[in-house]
This record gives structure tokens, C-alpha cells and sequence, in this order.
């Protein structure tokens, strides 16, 4: 992993946590090859969080993924629910999926972007009729 890459999860930890999230895993990667750059939980809900980022403003914001992107992450979030299937805490919880792009403008200030349900089409999981 870039030591870019390694930063922006560390300041988009700190970002979450400042804003009431309870991070519960960060750069975390299964037996099977997945891997999840955060997963947090705010109130009731599991948040699966990627991470993206670029030095410089030239460019804009990095790019958040494309449509492989969706399953990947759903993958990634299946299997880490299913490594902790035992944890009673997250038995029958909704999940999400946020985006965190970050645009790194020194060395110790950076424009983010917060999506959050970005997977999602204004529902939460555990919302739909």
C-alpha cells in the first residue's frame, strides 16, 4: 500500500471519528484476498468505508471507483460480516457503504468529500418494502 494511500485512511479515521463514527476496523483484508479500507459504525448502522486520494489540486478530486467497484466492495463486506458473524453487536444491523475522496493540498490540509450511501439509491439497507 502507497504511503499516500496509508495517510489518507489515518485522516479519514480521525474524520469519522470527530464526527461520532466508531471506527472498528481499518486497512482490513480476509484470508480469501478482500479487503476494506474502514469499516465504522455510526448509531445502528455498519459503514463500509473506501478511501480515495491525490496529491495536488490540478486534477480535482479523485476518481471513486467504477461499476466493478460496487461488487468488490459488496464481496468485501460479505465476508468481513461473515468473519464476524459471532459478534453480537452486529448481528441484524443495516449496512452502508461511504465513499471518502481526498484532495491533498499540503502536507497537513486536505479538501474531503464525505458520500455517504453512496452505493445506495436514498435507502439504507433494512429500509426497502
Amino acid at each position: 500500500m502507497s504511503e499516500l494511500k496509508e495517510k489518507a485512511i489515518k485522516a479519514a479515521e480521525k474524520f469519522l471519528e470527530r464526527r461520532g463514527y466508531e471506527v472498528i476496523e481499518s486497512n482490513w483484508k480476509s484470508e480469501g484476498g478482500n479487503s476494506l479500507d474502514l469499516v465504522a459504525r455510526e448509531d445502528d448502522t455498519v459503514v463500509f468505508v473506501d478511501v480515495y486520494a491525490r496529491h495536488g489540486f490540478d486534477k480535482g478530486m479523485p476518481e471513486e471507483g467504477n461499476e466493478g467497484s460496487r461488487e468488490r466492495r459488496e464481496i468485501a463486506a460479505a465476508a468481513w460480516l461473515s468473519e464476524h458473524a459471532d459478534d453480537e453487536g452486529y448481528v441484524d444491523m443495516p449496512v452502508r457503504f461511504d465513499s471518502i475522496a481526498m484532495m491533498l493540498l499540503s502536507e497537513n490540509r486536505a479538501l474531503l468529500k464525505h458520500h455517504i450511501n453512496c452505493l445506495g439509491c436514498g435507502l439504507t439497507a433494512g429500509q426497502a418494502d
